[in-house]
């Protein structure tokens, strides 16, 4: 066996993994990046915090369905990476981040940067470990892909001490993680889901990641055709199919419009792929059809009947298990089938065009509908959108004011909806697919979380377009206060920066707009020069609290603010 020292055998273990990038910054270059640059091709993404490494790693991920690998520095560097890694888990996004830890031989005396990082680590991620013997790194390593891509994919977080990881020994070669495993629901949870489906009368379709991730959106769509049944997804599984398909109602929960929370309250059959069904997504578990028997599909048993109790549960791959259902109901579509989706589109069509009537008016002070509205008719198909977790923003989550037209290119936030990963990760979306446009919309303040990363875009030539919703506040905490009538304390952003100059001053293009007849030509200027891969900010002047409308009825009736 060849001798080697642990961080050389991690290389390895990337290049027999077809790792491509990696990102993080460096604290001391000789652990993992010496050994990157002298004993591989792998690019090193530098970017300006550790947060931001796993950010651009997430992003990546959700893009190429593939592990992405991130790294950080002892210490700080390490809880640096921890809200990031937490929101990766919350996504069901294989994501693993190698960290150089303090030297074992010193572990407990106080040595500089000292932390139990497993402990830190273990709350966030799906598996946190660290090396302790030189010759595990390639069982270590492998178990970290392993683990990251299998079941319900998830965050890894390796911590290499810092004198084990120079320790020169004997290496086994390192032996390529397994290929994903894949598993079928049995063929009894089939058949009884099945004959559950013949007898609705209005049964919809739920998407949430796990359809994104096993890449089922083709059956799921030809199921939804079969059997006349609404398409819907939760953030998280936007992008399973394009949302211009004809059976497509939008979002659940929080994200409702009009037509699709109307359709879904009379379903008498939800089935569930590959969501763990959370709170945003729910109101709570109270936004359900009150008489719908519940078929879920989830790869993950301990996903199944998390909050929701379901009559038929079918545990395994969503494509696969989609698969299956296709080939139970293999009659032609019932007379009663085409009905429905005759109907659905109907609905559909009535409701697209009235909100594309919408977002075509221009009003001062701008509306954030005009402007996703605008992105969608400039950028088209071919764009990922990144979203952010903000009030304004949230205009970008609700179709069909923007929608998502292929399938795989939207990037949101798990449940955690950590502010700022958005604006970083579109960098990363860019790098994952540069043949697309790539659009992150943000508000000003999760802006302000993420702008030293422009830099990184710039240094990259990666031509993506941040769309910045500024209204000079922390929008959906103020918007709480005016509910509440409490005062606006602490959510005014009272000195905000210039962001079209903070661009310019990172290499970036700037543009400004304050009136709403020059949304689209400042939209136009920005593809034109992310085709030469400029990275371009535009900031646009919005009216403050202008939300969805169904953004305020959740307010007011699930969270029951406002009602003094």
């Amino acid at each position: 066996m060849p001798r080697m020292s642990p961080w050389r055998m991690v290389v390895e273990a990337l290049n027999a993994e077809s790792i491509d990038r990696v990102f993080g910054l460096p604290g001391n270059p000789i652990h993992l990046v010496d050994d990157l640059h002298r004993h591989s091709d792998i690019r090193n993404i530098l970017a300006r915090h550790e947060h931001s490494g796993v950010s651009l790693a997430y992003a990546y991920a959700r893009i190429t369905g593939r592990p992405a690998v991130c790294y950080g520095n002892p210490g700080p560097g390490i809880t640096n990476m921890a809200t990031a890694l937490l929101e990766a888990n919350s996504a069901s996004l294989p994501v693993i981040a190698l960290t150089n830890g303090v030297p074992m031989n010193t572990d407990g005396m106080g040595a500089f940067q000292e932390l139990d990082s497993v402990s830190l680590m273990r709350p966030v991620t799906k598996w946190a470990t660290r090396i302790v013997s030189a010759e595990t790194t390639p069982w270590v390593m492998q178990r970290a892909f392993s683990v990251a891509k299998n079941g319900r994919p998830g965050a890894v977080f390796v911590d290499l001490p810092s004198d084990i990881a120079l320790q020169s020994c004997p290496m086994p070669a390192y032996k390529r993680s397994l290929e994903r495993h894949r598993s079928r629901p049995d063929s009894k949870s089939v058949a009884e889901a099945a004959d559950r489906i013949r007898q609705a009368k209005q049964p919809i379709i739920i998407c949430g990641s796990g359809a994104v991730s096993s890449v089922a959106g083709a059956n799921i769509t030809g199921l939804a055709e079969k059997i006349g049944a609404a398409l819907y997804t939760t953030p998280g599984g936007r992008g399973t199919y394009a949302e211009d398909h004809p059976l497509c109602l939008g979002q659940i929960g929080l994200y409702f419009t009009e037509a699709g929370k109307t359709y879904f309250e009379e379903s008498d059959l939800v089935i569930s792929v590959g969501s763990r069904l959370e709170d945003f997504s729910t109101g709570g578990w109270t936004l359900w059809p009150r008489k719908a028997r519940f078929v879920q599909i989830d790869i993950d048993p301990q996903a199944i009947g998390l909050n929701l109790h379901p009559d038929t549960a079918l545990v395994g791959d969503a494509a696969l298990a989609t698969a299956d259902l296709l080939a139970a109901i293999d009659e032609r579509p019932a007379g009663s089938a085409v009905g429905r989706a005759v109907a659905i589109e109907k609905l559909q069509s009535r409701y697209v065009r009235r909100i594309g009537r919408q977002v075509k008016q221009q009003k001062k002070p701008i509306s954030g509908r005009q402007v996703v509205g605008a992105i969608n008719r400039v950028f088209g198909k071919n764009t990922i959108m990144v979203h952010e977790n903000g009030g304004a923003d949230l205009w970008s989550y609700y179709w069909p004011y923007y929608r998502v037209l292929d399938a795989g290119d939207c990037i949101p936030m798990g449940e955690q909806t950590a502010m700022g990963m958005g604006v970083i990760g579109a960098i990363a979306a860019k790098m994952a697919a540069p043949e697309k446009n790539v659009v992150c919309v943000a508000g000003d303040g999760a802006l302000q979380m993420a702008m030293m990363e422009l830099a990184t875009a710039a240094e990259n030539h990666c031509g993506v377009t941040w769309v910045v919703l500024n209204n000079a506040a922390l929008g959906w905490p103020q918007y709480i206060q005016v509910l509440e009538k409490q005062a606006t304390i602490a959510t005014n952003f009272e000195n905000s920066p210039d962001f079209a100059k903070l661009a310019r001053s990172q290499n970036c293009k700037g543009i400004r707009v304050t009136e709403p007849g020059k949304v689209e030509a400042a939209l136009k200027s920005a593809l034109k020069s992310n085709r030469l891969g400029i990275p371009v900010l535009v900031e646009v002047q919005i009216a403050k609290h202008d939300y969805a409308p169904h953004f305020q009825t959740f307010h007011r009736e699930v969270w029951e603010l406002g009602r003094k």
